[in-house]
């Protein structure tokens, strides 16, 4: 006896995808991506207006990005809502394909909060120099290429992470000084000549990067589960409505 017999084939899908569902899985996916990297731009807004201009907390709060606590949920709902959307897509795809999307648009909604930061700086620079927001985000370009050699946010990035106040004064700008409160703090520890210290003053000067990468991997982690979460669902509902044939007991062999 062969083993589907025994076991029963697989169940025949619901429906096949043709190319107007898999359009709206793409449609799904940019949707979803769009309204998750707004949420994470309004929490790091929310945040920075209520939470990082407190007293004693905000300082720390802001020094250990406290915002990118909304990867958790942000990460969820996409990786959720893109798995579940995989029933729309043939059933042959290969996962790498279906997530291809969350892949591609994963790190833009990460740097979502990170971009309204960088707005919420130049208006900033804009209000304390009472300058056009134009003429602002100019000022911080320069600034920004003078501390790491590009504009914009690919300069931004990776002086917000060095540097968690960066400076607004026009004159500060303009002359290219960006103070970082723990260089203070590294440069005290390497001068022991301490193996210690110098491990202490290494790991100081990269805490930025190594906050970073935890809520990196949290968001990943997160948006995997809730992909084959969601995938999970897609699979169950696309073959549903076909449960498996049972195996049917067989008499007892005639002796």
């Amino acid at each position: 006896m062969s083993v589907d017999s025994k076991l029963g084939s697989r169940p025949t899908p619901k429906s096949n995808a043709g190319p107007p569902r898999v359009l709206l899985f793409f449609a799904i996916g940019f949707g979803l991506s769009l309204l998750m990297g707004g949420l994470k731009a309004i929490a790091f807004w929310l945040t920075d207006t209520y939470l990082y201009d407190t007293p004693w907390l905000g300082g720390f709060l802001k020094s250990i990005e406290i915002a990118e606590i909304s990867n958790l949920l942000v990460f969820a709902v996409l990786g959720a809502g893109v798995g579940a959307a995989t029933l729309l897509v043939p059933d042959h795809w290969t996962h790498w394909l279906k997530m291809a999307i969350l892949v591609a648009l994963g790190p833009f909604v990460f740097c979502a909060s990170y971009l309204m930061q960088q707005h919420l700086w130049i208006q900033k620079v804009a209000k304390r120099a009472d300058v056009p927001y134009a003429e602002a985000k100019t000022i911080t370009n320069d600034f920004l290429k003078k501390e790491t050699g590009s504009g914009g946010f690919l300069g931004f990035y990776p002086l917000s992470t060095q540097i968690s106040e960066l400076p607004t004064l026009w004159a500060n700008l303009e002359a290219g000084t960006a103070a970082n409160s723990s260089d203070v703090l590294t440069e005290e520890l390497s001068s022991y000549n301490d193996p210690i210290a110098d491990a202490a003053a290494y790991v100081f000067e990269r805490v930025g990067w190594v906050v970073r990468f935890m809520y990196m991997t949290i968001a990943v982690l997160t948006a995997l589960i809730y992909y084959f979460k969601g995938h999970d669902w897609a699979e169950n509902r696309r073959y549903g409505s076909a449960e498996m044939p049972v195996a049917q007991p067989q008499p007892p062999a005639k002796q």
